[in-house]
């Protein structure tokens, strides 16, 4: 199934490219005198490979209908209409007839095209701003293309015979007209000139706010812990404008938000996770935690069903610098697995004899095993990172996991 979905994207993506060559060369020969020669190849490969295409779709149409609650090829929406718009396209009717306009039938392979990157849109996730507007730039390319033959056909350059100058200055034309510069240098002369440039223009106004608009969005979306970081400290401002709050108390939340930022925690991921469905919601979530659990010591020597069962368990925790975390006397509820940062512990009747707490370690287990209050605090000394485990799921891990409670209970021991 892979070697196939490989060789339909292959072949997606060369029909794509015959199509772009096609694209450009069939208008161009209706206005220049292009080597026939160059002609002919550029036919004869393009449908070869519209012909593999075809042969490719119409397997997966096929299986489609053979299968259809298996048939997980690429999810593509394969129909009777689209598959007659690829064998059309196989056929070469500039070879056919001697009128070049003929060819242009081809050209209805540019539909299959369209939706060949819709398809790529919706499979790509992470960078499919960037790759919408390259597709984007792709048809701005063919058009602008197509303009600058229409131009070439109704103008005419006096004193010029080069066939590269002329094409050259007509595309010179439709980029100018298109994005609105307008020197004025190349003007219509007569009505059918200047019908052609008013259609030319009204369509670049359109692209011209397109264009605007779309990498404004990309940009601004490109990273949504800063846009969340940036919301935040508005809300920040607007808060501190009407209730007054000590300078020092603002440097912390500020740096907080900073943190959640550079440790691309800013951005809502409760709000994304609580609108998948329950299945999918768990597999991500135990997906992120088990990147981090698999590196803490402690459960290093754990089976892959362990990891599974506590990870949906665990709950994530952010401590400022000077946090206290546990204090000492109180009732223990929680054990905390350090996923990031120091911290220290340390007795009120003497605070100078501490020692500490560094990533992949774990604290608040004493309370836990003895059911005794907490006997000492534990403050975070920088901005730390922690899963927490609560006392029934810490209760079940030990029941359940006879050798990771041996391991919990040594190290509580030697603490004690």
């Amino acid at each position: 199934m892979k070697i196939t979905r490989s060789l339909t994207l292959t072949l997606h993506g060369l029909s794509s490219l015959a199509m772009a060559v096609i694209a450009f060369e069939l208008p161009l020969n209706l206005v220049l005198n292009i080597d026939q020669h160059v002609v002919f190849v550029i036919y004869i490969s393009a449908t070869i490979v519209f012909f593999a295409d075809f042969l490719n779709n119409l397997r997966e149409y096929k299986y489609r209908m053979k299968f259809p609650d298996k048939a997980e090829v690429l999810d593509q929406e394969h129909n009777i209409f689209l598959l007659t718009i690829d064998l059309i396209a196989t056929i070469p009717f500039g070879l056919l007839s001697d009128t070049s306009t003929f060819g242009l039938i081809q050209l209805i392979k540019i539909i299959r095209i369209g939706q060949y990157q819709s398809f790529w849109n919706k499979k790509a996730i992470r960078f499919s701003d960037y790759q919408r507007l390259a597709f984007f730039a792709f048809w701005i390319m063919i058009i602008t293309h197509w303009m600058s033959c229409g131009w070439l056909s109704l103008h005419t350059y006096a004193g010029i015979s080069d066939n590269l100058t002329l094409y050259i200055r007509s595309l010179y034309w439709s980029v100018v007209t298109l994005t609105t510069v307008g020197y004025g240098d190349i003007v219509p002369i007569n009505n059918a000139e200047t019908a052609y440039s008013m259609l030319v223009m009204l369509f670049g106004v359109g692209i011209y706010g397109y264009v605007i608009g779309n990498i404004a969005n990309i940009l601004s979306k490109r990273d949504p812990a800063k846009v969340a970081f940036q919301k935040n400290m508005d809300n920040l401002k607007a808060f501190v404008r009407y209730r007054e709050l000590p300078m020092g108390l603002q440097n912390r939340i500020r740096d907080y938000y900073a943190y959640l930022w550079k440790k691309r925690l800013g951005y809502d991921e409760l709000y994304f996770l609580n609108n998948l469905p329950s299945g999918l919601k768990r597999e991500v979530e135990m997906h992120l935690k088990r990147r981090i659990i698999d590196r803490i010591p402690l459960f290093k020597e754990t089976n892959n069903a362990f990891l599974d069962d506590i990870a949906q368990h665990l709950k994530p925790a952010i401590y400022t610098p000077g946090d206290i975390i546990i204090h000492e006397g109180d009732e223990g509820q929680e054990m905390y697995l350090v996923i990031k940062g120091r911290l220290k512990v340390y007795k009120n009747e003497d605070p100078e004899k501490q020692f500490l707490i560094k990533d992949g370690d774990f604290f608040g287990e004493l309370a836990l095993l003895n059911n005794k209050p907490r006997n000492a605090n534990v403050q975070s000394i920088t901005y730390s990172d922690v899963y927490v485990l609560k006392r029934e799921v810490f209760e079940m891990v030990l029941a359940k996991h006879p050798g990771l409670a041996k391991k919990i209970k040594e190290t509580a021991a030697a603490r004690s």
